[in-house]
C-alpha cells in the first residue's frame, strides 16, 4: 500500500510541473454528504465529509483529478447494536471531462485510508457528474453528485451486512479557487 501512496504522489508531482503554467487549474475545497445504499445501510444512516480537489487541464475538456479529504459514516446504535462511525481518508485520482461550458463527467479511482484501528483500507471507484457555477472572476460554485463504492475485507460481523462493499450516493458542494 505504501507503493500505491507513492506512485499517486509523485504522479501528482508530476502533473502539476508539468501543468504550472495553465492559468485554468482550479482548487476546490468542499462539503461532502454520503447516504449509505445496499447492504451498508445497515451499519450507518449518513456520512458527512470535507474535501480537496485539483483539477489540473490536459486539454480544453479534460482534466486529470486529485481527490483527497476526509468522511466519517456514523454508526447505528439501538438496543441490539452498537456499531463504531466509520472514519476514512479517501485519497482518488481520475479524469474529468466537460461535456458542456460547466457540466462535467468524471471517474476516479484510489484508496480509503482507515482511522479505526480495526478497520483496512479499501479500494475505491467512483463516477459522477456535476456542474460548475461561475462566480467573480476565476472562480466557481461546484456541485457534484456520484456512486462511490469502497471494496475490500469485511471485518464487522454484522450479520445484516455480509457484503465487502460499501456503497453510497455522494453529494459535493464546493468553492472553486481559480489559480
Amino acid at each position: 500500500m505504501f507503493k500505491f501512496k507513492l506512485v499517486l504522489v509523485l504522479f501528482a508531482l508530476s502533473v502539476t510541473l508539468n501543468t504550472r503554467a495553465q492559468n485554468s487549474t482550479n482548487l476546490g475545497v468542499g462539503a461532502e454528504i454520503g447516504l449509505p445504499s445496499g447492504n451498508f445501510t445497515s451499519l450507518t444512516g449518513i456520512g458527512l465529509g470535507a474535501s480537496l480537489k485539483f483539477d489540473v487541464p490536459v486539454s480544453s475538456n479534460l482534466a486529470i483529478t486529485l481527490n483527497g479529504g476526509f468522511m466519517n459514516f456514523f454508526g447505528k446504535h439501538n438496543q441490539i447494536m452498537n456499531i463504531k462511525d466509520l472514519t476514512y481518508i479517501p485519497v482518488k485520482a481520475g479524469l474529468k471531462y466537460q461535456l458542456s461550458e460547466g457540466f462535467y463527467a468524471e471517474g476516479q479511482v484510489g484508496a480509503s485510508l482507515p482511522l479505526n484501528n480495526d478497520q483496512k483500507t479499501l479500494f475505491v471507484w467512483s463516477p459522477g457528474i456535476g456542474n460548475l457555477f461561475r462566480l467573480s472572476g476565476k472562480n466557481k460554485l461546484d456541485l457534484g453528485i456520484r456512486y462511490e463504492a469502497w471494496t475490500g475485507k469485511n471485518d464487522n460481523l454484522v450479520i445484516l451486512n455480509s457484503s465487502n462493499a460499501k456503497g453510497f450516493v455522494g453529494i459535493r458542494f464546493a468553492y472553486v479557487f481559480g489559480l
